[in-house]
């Protein structure tokens, strides 16, 4: 039996999402929890992730699931076609056949990769209603010729001009060209994975509270100050927040009271009319809360997967 293994390309900047894809919640884990676990519960191995953008966060997400890293150092600068090749160079030589994947795929179904592994072809294609997608089955060998292509389409341009016969395997799967590249396709994506029977994801929710002798900073302060950091104004904060200003300015009082410092610098109205900026120790609260809560979410996403996610 031919060995497979896979590589799951994961170096983009995810721009237009405004989100980092690979740790967006899907089934019961994240976009990139879900993949790995689905492909190595179906014996393939090994399993490459190509890492960019986030790259460090992304290898402590998946740290404990026994995958491979490797570094796009260029991921600025490059394609996802040179990616995938790191990819190939990291494991061609380890497997007989190379699945090609994007990490915003998450929701080709199982049976779709089963019925693509059962297939002894050179190059592989899934096809659902007319429309190539993904994965891509390669024999390694082949991969690694493909990567001296040097012209437009990145893989597709690659395996188009290789002269091999691709092998398209008809599938009734939209998940294998449903991607994620904005919000708005995201939603739609969790919604149409729901109507098909697969559920809306699960996930721990963390809320982090710093405490003296009360609570006195969460997430409503600190999207608060958040808004201050953009505007340069509490009482727009309080706009976009929907509160009263006297509310807000009585939000920003309680803090300064607890940590004995100042967050907030105001100014009167002037020909310029007046203002709000945070103080240097200000900004540093509001930077270090999103990293900390970030780090604590991490970690509790990791002991849900252990505890109970694999087990729903």
């Amino acid at each position: 039996m031919k060995k497979t293994g896979a590589v799951l390309v994961a170096a983009g900047l995810s721009s237009r999402m405004e989100a980092f894809k690979p740790m967006l919640p899907f089934g019961n884990s994240t976009v990139s929890i879900h993949l790995v676990t689905m492909l190595k519960d179906m014996g393939i191995d090994p399993i490459v992730v190509v890492v960019g953008y986030r790259g460090e966060e992304l290898m402590g997400h998946l740290s404990f699931t026994g995958v491979r890293f490797e570094k796009n150092e260029r991921f600025q600068e490059t394609q996802m076609f040179d990616s995938v090749g790191i990819g190939i160079r990291a494991i061609s030589r380890d497997c007989d056949r190379l699945l090609i994947l994007p990490v915003d795929l998450p929701a080709i179904m199982p049976d779709t990769i089963r019925q693509e592994t059962m297939i002894d072809a050179p190059i592989i294609r899934t096809v659902c209603h007319g429309r190539p997608g993904h994965p891509v089955l390669i024999w390694s060998q082949v991969a690694e010729s493909l990567l001296s292509y040097q012209g437009p389409n990145g893989l597709r341009g690659a395996m188009e001009n290789s002269g091999i016969v691709i092998t398209s395997l008809e599938v009734e799967d939209e998940g294998i060209y449903r991607d994620m590249d904005t919000r708005k396709e995201y939603e739609e994506l969790l919604d149409w994975n729901y109507q098909r029977g697969q559920g809306y994801p699960i996930r721990p929710q963390v809320q982090v509270r710093l405490t003296a002798s009360e609570p006195f900073y969460g997430p409503g302060t600190q999207t608060l100050l958040g808004w201050i950091q953009k505007t340069g104004s509490l009482q727009e904060a309080c706009l976009h927040m929907g509160m009263s200003y006297s509310k807000g300015r009585k939000m920003v009082k309680q803090l300064e009271r607890q940590l004995g410092f100042a967050v907030v610098q105001r100014w009167a109205g002037g020909s310029g009319g007046g203002g709000s900026l945070l103080t240097e120790k200000g900004a540093m609260l509001v930077g270090q809360y999103a990293e900390m809560v970030a780090e604590i979410q991490d970690f509790t996403d990791q002991a849900y997967q252990k505890y109970i996610g694999n087990r729903l």
